[in-house]
C-alpha cells in the first residue's frame, strides 16, 4: 500500500475525539474535503546554517531521502495525509555522536503555489549538544509539516519552531522520543498564519530523561490556533514540563489541549503543565484543556492547571503614568507575557533571536 492509499484507507476521525474537537480534520484538509488529494503539490525549499550564518561542520549532515526510517505511525489522518503529499521525500538531519555546536542550527522552510508538504527526520547522536530552529516562512496557501526524532542516550537539545506564515495554513504533526538520560526542550513560536492545528507526540522511553515543552502563541485579528500536545512517561525516573503561552486580540481563537501519560512501570515520574491565556479583547477566545491519565501508583508527582485573564489594569496604568501610550504599554505587557516562556526554550543567543522575532511580530500586528 502506497502513502496515498494508506491516507485514503484511514477513517476520517469523530470530533467527539481529544485531538479534533475544536478543528475537525475537513477544516483544516486544503480543500476540506478529506476523500480529495491535491491535484498539484509545491515543493519546499529548505537550508540548513548555523543561526550566525556560518557553514555546517562534518558533525552534521543534511540529506534527501526517499524512504524513511521510521515506517510506523500511529493511525493517524493527518500524518498519513502528510506523507501522501511529501512527494520529494524526506529530509534527514543526523548530529553525529559527542558533537557540540556553539551556534544554533537554523533549518529554514519556504514554500510556493497552493498546497505544499515536507518530511523531516531528526537524528540527535549519543551526547550531543546541539540547538535547532525551525523557522517555517510565508508561501503556500497550505503547508503541511511532519517531524520524526530521535534523540539519543545523554544528549542535550533545544529544538525550537517557529511559525511565521502569512495568509497561510498550517497542518504540524511530530513525534520525538527520547533516550536514557537525555535532556530536550521543545518550544513552539507562534506569530503568524490564519489556521495551525499541529499534533504534538513526545515519548520519554529512556530512564531519567528530561523535557521541558514550552509554548508562546500570539494571535490577532482571526486567527485559529489549535495546539495538542501529548507527552508519554514510558520509562522510570522521567521528568516532563509543558508551560504554554498564549494571547488572544481581535476575533481571534487560541486552543490548547495537553495529555500527560504515565504508563504503568514508569516509576519516579514527575510531570506537570499548565496553560495560560492573556486575553485582548471581548471577542476573543481561549480555551485550555489539560488531562491526565497515570496507570503507575509511584510517582513524584502528576498535575495541571490553567488560568485565563485580561491585561491588567495596574501595569496599564503604571506604565502610561511613565509616559507609554495605551498600543505602547499594551505591547510592553504582551512581549513580558510570552517571554516568559520564549525565554525558557534555550540559550541567550537563541533567545535574544526569538526574542527579535517576537518583536517584530507584535509589530507587524495590531492588538
Amino acid at each position: 500500500m502506497n502513502a496515498v492509499e494508506s491516507y485514503l484507507s484511514t477513517p476520517v476521525p469523530d470530533r467527539a475525539q481529544h485531538l479534533w474537537r475544536y478543528t475537525p480534520w475537513r477544516h483544516i484538509h486544503p480543500s476540506g474535503a478529506p476523500s480529495d488529494m491535491p491535484e498539484e503539490i509545491s515543493p519546499a525549499t529548505v537550508t540548513l546554517t548555523f543561526l550566525d550564518g556560518t557553514e555546517l561542520t562534518n558533525d552534521i549532515t543534511i540529506s534527501v531521502a526517499t524512504e524513511t526510517s521510521e515506517n510506523e505511525y500511529e493511525d493517524d489522518v493527518a500524518s498519513a495525509f502528510i506523507r501522501a503529499i511529501a512527494t520529494d521525500g524526506t529530509i534527514k538531519i543526523n548530529v553525529n555522536e559527542g558533537a557540540v555546536f556553539e551556534q544554533p542550527l537554523l533549518l529554514t522552510l519556504e514554500s510556493e503555489g497552493d498546497v505544499c508538504g515536507l518530511q523531516v527526520e531528526l537524528n540527535v547522536g549519543r551526547n550531543a549538544d546541539c540547538e535547532l530552529i525551525t523557522m517555517i516562512e510565508s508561501g503556500s496557501n497550505w503547508f503541511g509539516l511532519l517531524r520524526t526524532g530521535i534523540i539519543g542516550e545523554g544528549a542535550k537539545f533545544n529544538d525550537v519552531v517557529v511559525n511565521r506564515l502569512g495568509a497561510s495554513r498550517l497542518l504540524r504533526w511530530e513525534r520525538i522520543s527520547l533516550g536514557h538520560d537525555s535532556e530536550v526542550k521543545i518550544g513552539t513560536f507562534g506569530i503568524g498564519g490564519i489556521q495551525t492545528k499541529a499534533d504534538l507526540r513526545y515519548l520519554l522511553n529512556g530512564r531519567g530523561c528530561n523535557l521541558i515543552v514550552n509554548g508562546s502563541i500570539f494571535s490577532a485579528g482571526s486567527q485559529h490556533n489549535d495546539h495538542h500536545i501529548e507527552i508519554l512517561h514510558e520509562a522510570p525516573d522521567t521528568f516532563s514540563r509543558l508551560n504554554w503561552h498564549s494571547s488572544c486580540a481581535g476575533k481571534s481563537r487560541t486552543i490548547g489541549t495537553g495529555m500527560l501519560k504515565i504508563a504503568k512501570g514508569a516509576k519516579g515520574s514527575d510531570s506537570a503543565q499548565v496553560f495560560n491565556n492573556l486575553l485582548l479583547s471581548r471577542n476573543a477566545e481561549a480555551d485550555s484543556i489539560p488531562e491526565l491519565e497515570v496507570l503507575e501508583n509511584e510517582v513524584v508527582g502528576c498535575g495541571h492547571g490553567t488560568a485565563n485573564g485580561p491585561v491588567d489594569e495596574e501595569q496599564m496604568f503604571y506604565l502610561e503614568s511613565r509616559g507609554f501610550t495605551e498600543a505602547g504599554a499594551k505591547g510592553i505587557i504582551i512581549a513580558a507575557f510570552l517571554n516568559a516562556t520564549v525565554k525558557e526554550m534555550g540559550s541567550k543567543t537563541m533567545h535574544s533571536w526569538l526574542n527579535k522575532q517576537l518583536s517584530l511580530g507584535l509589530i507587524a500586528d495590531t492588538y
